[in-house]
C-alpha cells in the first residue's frame, strides 16, 4: 500500500509541476505576442502623421477610451511646451 500511496503522490506532483510550467509557457507567449497594431488615420492635407495622431492610435489599440477633446487640449499644451532652438 505504502509504495501505491508513494506513485499517487509522485504522479500528484508531477502533475502539479508540469500545469505551473504550462501556464508559465503561456504566459510567455502571450507576452510575446505583443500588443496589436492599429493604422495611424493622418489627415489627407498631411504628408506625414503627427506624434498626436500616433498617440490617438496607440490608445485605441490598447483598449482605451478618447474622446476629441482630450486630444485638442493635448494639442495645445504640446505646442506651447515647444522650444525653439536656433543653430
Amino acid at each position: 500500500m505504502r509504495k501505491a500511496y508513494k506513485g499517487f503522490d509522485n504522479m500528484a506532483f508531477q502533475l502539479a509541476t508540469i500545469q505551473q510550467q504550462l501556464q508559465a509557457a503561456q504566459e510567455d507567449l502571450e507576452r510575446a505576442r505583443g500588443r496589436k497594431r492599429r493604422r495611424v488615420e493622418i489627415d489627407p492635407n498631411k504628408a506625414f502623421a503627427g506624434i498626436n495622431e500616433i498617440r490617438r492610435a496607440q490608445r485605441l489599440a490598447a483598449g482605451e477610451d478618447i474622446t476629441d477633446s482630450e486630444f485638442s487640449e493635448e494639442e495645445d499644451s504640446e505646442t506651447a511646451s515647444c522650444i525653439d532652438v536656433a543653430i
